[in-house]
């Protein structure tokens, strides 16, 4: 029986916090929502260009992934198939297809998108898209 009472103790432990994670846990939600913004008005602007008449759904999560299939000559509808296992990673491809589209559409280098998998230079990469 000691070694279930252990183990439960453990898990009480583990599940405390410290006072100093509440500031990192701060701070990382800053950060992250700086990031989303950025993101957002540079797809934002890229839309714009395009002229696709809905711009602003650029800041709507979901919305966001239907304005880039409709921008990228993709059926918009592809978006039901990112929340199907299995069929999700087709509609996944087809979501980088209309980001080479749009790429290609700004006359822009459609190479320069595997550069957005290197952190901080992807920043870059959506910023010379957009302007």
């Amino acid at each position: 029986m000691s070694l279930l009472t252990n183990d439960w103790s453990y898990v009480y432990f583990i599940a405390q916090s410290s006072s100093s994670s509440s500031i990192g846990d701060l701070i990382g939600l800053i950060i992250g929502i700086a990031i989303y913004a950025f993101v957002s008005y540079c797809f934002q602007k890229i839309y714009q260009k395009l002229g696709e008449p809905n711009a602003w759904f650029a800041w709507i999560p979901i919305l966001n992934n239907w304005i880039m299939y409709k921008a990228g000559d993709q059926s918009p509808w592809w978006i039901i198939g990112l929340f199907i296992p299995l069929i999700n990673f087709v509609a996944l491809i087809i979501l980088l297809v209309a980001l080479i589209n749009i790429v290609k559409k700004l006359d822009k280098n459609p190479w320069l998108i595997i550069l957005m998998i290197i952190p901080l230079v992807n920043f870059w990469v959506i910023y010379h898209f957009a302007f």
